[in-house]
């Protein structure tokens, strides 16, 4: 098991990106998928979950369910104050990435206020109450091309994705609205407690047959309603740089680049956003040198784009359902 601080061996690391590919997965099937006894991956997956080094929740889509509008939100702190300030904002519920950046003192974060009623609260009280926050600037995201629940390390063999890869799958394409009723939104609740809870566990707490609940299990992940997410701190994996990118884009290419830029393997999270910039990636790397040859071979070779900022993220204080306390433990 590593402390924290060193990345995870071979078969811990399988262990983690099979959650990535599918986090309900049960430990006999990852097991089955990696070739690896039974008891051996149970012990070593409970451990990476005991310690929190691996997190396993629910993603609530909000491009499809509810009347969220996803923010981004760039703060600007007072000197010192940016990871007291970040702390406090990834403890918001509606709070699913925090990031401090290097030198500017500048906190990003996704918020995914519920309603109109709460992005007013958000961004005309909430925000503005903090003390030691100087000033925001905020984009609507207006297209996920790819989210936090949907990157996958690199680590398995195409043999072992396609076996681990059973819950049922949405249409990406698809935009329409998703209507969650009362027993939708407990098992969600529950779900964002525990992404890996049994069907007879989700059963007994919302008080429905087993049956019943694998059955709106999987017409919620058939919808494309919710997702399981899994999170892992990325020195886990051996990639030490995570960078945000604003790139500006010719409107009529938005679409195209997107959905080229979400196809990287080192791009975790792409949106299309109103502001200044018109896509947002989220960008993992082994070093620096890695992250020069993405952006000056990759980035550098789409001439409907135009790289504008390069953030480096030097605390991570929260990933989806990962906090954070300690960013270097």
């Amino acid at each position: 098991m590593p402390n924290g601080q060193e990345p995870l061996d071979q078969l811990d690391r399988q262990i983690a990106v099979a959650l990535q590919v599918n986090g309900r997965a049960s430990w006999r099937a990852v097991g089955r998928a990696l070739g690896v006894p039974e008891r051996t991956v149970t012990r070593r997956g409970q451990a990476l979950l005991d310690a929190g080094l691996v997190k396993v929740s629910t993603y609530v889509d909000t491009t499809r369910v509810g009347k969220a509008r996803p923010l981004i939100v760039v703060a600007h702190t007072e000197p010192g104050r940016s990871v007291e300030i970040g702390h406090e904002l990834a403890k918001r519920p509606d709070a699913s990435s925090v990031s401090v950046l290097e030198g500017t003192g500048d906190l990003v974060c996704m918020l995914l206020p519920a309603d109109e009623r709460a992005r007013y609260q958000l961004l005309l009280h909430d925000l503005p109450s903090l003390e030691g926050l100087r000033d925001t600037s905020v984009a609507t995201v207006l297209r996920y091309f790819r989210s936090g629940y949907d990157w996958v390390a690199e680590g398995l063999g195409a043999d072992a994705l396609a076996e681990l890869q059973t819950l049922p799958r949405s249409d990406p394409e698809r935009i329409d609205a998703v209507e969650l009723d009362a027993e939708d939104r407990l098992l969600v609740d529950e779900l964002a407690r525990d992404g890996r809870s049994p069907v007879s566990s989700l059963a007994q707490a919302i008080g429905m047959s087993p049956s019943s609940v694998q059955r709106r299990l999987n017409r919620l992940f058939a919808e494309g309603a919710i997702h399981i997410r899994t999170e892992i701190r990325p020195h886990l994996l051996g990639l030490h740089v995570e960078v945000l990118v604003w790139m500006r884009v010719v409107p009529s290419e938005i679409d195209p680049v997107g959905r080229t830029l979400s196809a990287h393997p080192a791009v975790r999270f792409c949106a299309a956003t109103t502001g200044t910039t018109q896509i947002l990636i989220d960008c993992l790397c082994r070093d620096e040198n890695e992250l020069y040859e993405f952006v000056t071979g990759y980035l550098g070779a789409k001439p409907s784009s135009e790289v504008v900022n390069v953030g480096v993220v030097i605390a991570a204080l929260r990933r989806g359902p990962l906090v954070v306390a300690d960013p270097f433990t």
